[in-house]
C-alpha cells in the first residue's frame, strides 16, 4: 500500500541523504536498544531507513512500518529479512495479537491521533507484549525561539499519558506505563544544517510573528538571514551550535 500524502512523500524523497541528518536518531535509538528487552516477532514503527536490531538475541523476526515507501526500499536494501509494509501508526495493517514487541524510535511526534495509534499498539500487540518508544516532547528547541524563530508544538507528557488512558476498553489495558524524560543537545556546524536536521523530527519553524501555515510564502531576507547567522554564532561552543531536545522514553506494557 503506498500512502499519497505530503509526509509520506517527503521522507521518500529523503530516503536515500537520510544518514546525513539523523544524528538525534542515532542517539535516542541507542539509548532505547541499550533499555528495552526487545523479543519474539518485533515491529519498528516508523522504521525509515532501517534500524539494526542484531545486538537483540530474543527477536525473531522484524516487521517495519513506515508511511513512506521511498523509505522501505532503502530499508530492504539494508535489511532484506525484515518484513517491510507501507502503512501508518494509526491503522497497521497486521492480525491481532501478532507482536511481541513494539520499537518506536522519534516517529509518533508526527502521528495527529495519538490514542487511535495506541489502540493499534494494543491490538497488535500479544497479552504481556511491551512497546519502547522515544517521542520528541514540549520544551524542545528552546535556541530556535532565542534565535526568532517560532517552532510547532509538540506534546507534552501528560498528552501522551492522556493518550494511553484514551486508548483504553479497561483500566488494565495497559500495565506499567513509564515515562521518562531526558534532554538531549545535539550540534552542528552551521545555522542551515542545524534547520535541516528538525525537518526528520517533525519539526517546522517559522519568523516569530507569522502564521505558521504561510511561513513558506515568506522566506527570510537576505539581512534577516545574515542576522540569524550572527545570533547564531553567538551561541557557538566548543562542540558547534546547539539545540536541545526533550526525549520521552515511554515503557508500557499490555494487559
Amino acid at each position: 500500500m503506498t500512502l499519497d500524502n505530503p509526509v509520506a512523500n517527503k521522507f521518500s524523497i529523503a530516503a536515500s541523504h537520510y544518514k546525513q541528518h539523523d544524528v538525534l536518531q542515532r542517539i535516542t535509538a541507542k539509548q532505547l536498544l541499550d533499555n528495552a528487552p526487545l523479543f519474539g516477532t518485533l515491529l519498528d514503527v516508523g522504521a525509515g531507513p532501517g534500524t539494526s536490531f542484531n545486538a537483540c538475541n530474543d527477536v525473531e523476526q522484524v516487521v517495519a512500518v513506515d508511511i513512506a515507501h521511498g523509505m522501505l526500499k532503502q530499508l530492504s536494501k539494508q535489511h532484506p529479512d525484515y518484513l517491510p509494509i507501507c502503512c501508518d501508526a494509526q491503522a497497521l495493517g497486521l492480525q491481532s495479537a501478532a507482536i511481541d514487541s513494539i520499537y518506536s524510535n522519534l516517529a509518533l511526534q508526527w502521528c495527529q491521533k495519538l490514542p487511535q495509534a495506541f489502540v493499534e499498539f494494543h491490538r497488535v500487540l500479544r497479552p504481556s507484549g511491551e512497546c519502547h518508544l522515544s517521542v520528541v516532547v514540549d520544551g524542545s528547541l528552546a535556541e530556535l525561539k532565542t534565535l526568532g524563530f517560532r517552532v510547532n508544538q509538540f506534546n507534552s507528557v501528560s498528552a501522551i499519558k492522556a493518550a494511553f488512558m484514551a486508548s483504553q476498553d479497561s483500566p488494565n489495558d495497559w500495565l506499567n506505563i513509564d515515562i521518562q524524560v531526558k534532554s538531549i543537545s545535539v550540534y552542528f556546524d552551521d545555522l542551515r544544517s542545524l534547520l535541516y536536521s528538525i525537518k526528520g523530527v517533525g519539526a517546522s519553524f517559522a519568523q516569530q510573528g507569522e502564521n505558521n501555515a504561510t511561513h513558506h510564502h515568506h522566506p527570510l531576507t537576505k539581512q534577516q538571514w545574515q542576522q540569524r547567522i550572527a545570533l547564531a554564532e553567538t551561541m557557538r561552543t566548543d562542540k558547534g551550535i546547539p539545540l536541545t531536545y526533550q526525549i520521552a522514553y515511554i515503557r508500557a506494557k499490555r494487559g
